[in-house]
């Protein structure tokens, strides 16, 4: 058995911080904004961002936690922790869900007229800028990195742009068709959407705790590597007979790929090993997140 692990820098912790400072900021200018028009919708707005704070604050110690090098009682590493933070991650997107529900209920009950709102919505609008920008770079760099982590807090921020978006389309509607009751409608269907998103987290958090294989394309293209790399392989006179038993599976960042390669039983342990070497190399350099396992067996001993 052979086997090569490879762990990728990672800018997540960076990310998670900035976030954290960013989303601070945000919750003060939605406060701010708040005073300004007397809202309750922006209020429940600003509230949403304190879910920001403690979610990003999450994911930044998650993200510490899954980054730690494999250790004697994990061997396999930290990894899979990134799917526990991005269910809490979920679970508070769900709840950030039900308040703006609980506000959107409150204002079908008591509508309010508004005021100021030039200077709220500027205010949100940068806010929505802000968070556009940073749930962009951290969704980027969390499909760089295959971290859960990141793609899910990404998500929550993107949900943020869409609870301010909807808001302020449901007030500015209100406002000038004097329909106040249009502002928690449009806050109901911003709140169904923010807990689909909510569910889709953790369904696929929960099947990533299950071992799930890599996608389809990518064992594709990981096959296809190893059919060329056996096929140009300088192995002289020794045949090299099939892979077998190919399985694959998916730890936060990191990726698994197990075979078993059959070759002839009179091979030198010095060749079968360098391919082996060869293998991993070709993988690995278009995969660095992977870490690859392969088992030798000789022609006679297949069954």
């Amino acid at each position: 058995m052979h086997e090569h692990s490879f762990i990728p820098d990672s800018k997540a912790k960076t990310l998670t911080l900035l976030s954290v400072l960013v989303s601070i900021l945000i919750f003060i200018a939605k406060l701010l904004a708040y005073f300004i028009t007397k809202s309750v919708a922006i209020y429940s707005d600003a509230m949403e961002s304190i879910v920001n704070i403690i979610s990003a604050t999450i994911a930044f110690l998650g993200t510490k936690i899954a980054l730690r090098p494999p250790d004697k009682m994990y061997p396999y590493g930290y990894t899979k922790f990134e799917y526990f933070v991005s269910m809490v991650e979920a679970f508070f997107i769900i709840g950030a869900a039900m308040a703006i529900l609980w506000k959107a209920y409150q204002h079908l009950l008591n509508p309010e007229i508004l005021k100021n709102l030039d200077v709220g919505f500027s205010l949100i609008f940068i806010t929505m800028i802000s968070n556009t920008t940073l749930s962009y770079y951290v969704y980027k760099r969390g499909k760089k990195e295959n971290s859960p982590i990141l793609i899910s807090h990404a998500s929550h921020l993107f949900t943020d742009v869409i609870t301010s978006a909807g808001i302020i389309i449901g007030v500015y509607i209100a406002h000038i068709t004097g329909f106040l009751i249009l502002d928690p409608i449009i806050a109901l269907i911003v709140s169904i959407n923010v807990l689909y998103l909510g569910y889709k987290i953790i369904k696929a958090s929960i099947i990533s705790l299950l071992d799930v294989s890599l996608p389809q394309d990518k064992i594709d293209s990981i096959q296809e590597i190893i059919k060329n790399t056996i096929k140009t392989f300088p192995h002289q006179n020794y045949d090299i007979y099939d892979v077998h038993d190919f399985k694959t599976r998916r730890s936060g960042r990191k990726g698994f790929v197990e075979f078993h390669l059959t070759v002839s039983g009179n091979m030198p342990v010095r060749e079968a090993h360098n391919l082996c070497d060869e293998l991993e190399k070709k993988i690995t350099d278009k995969f660095p997140e992977l870490s690859v396992t392969i088992h030798i067996e000789p022609e006679e001993e297949k069954k």
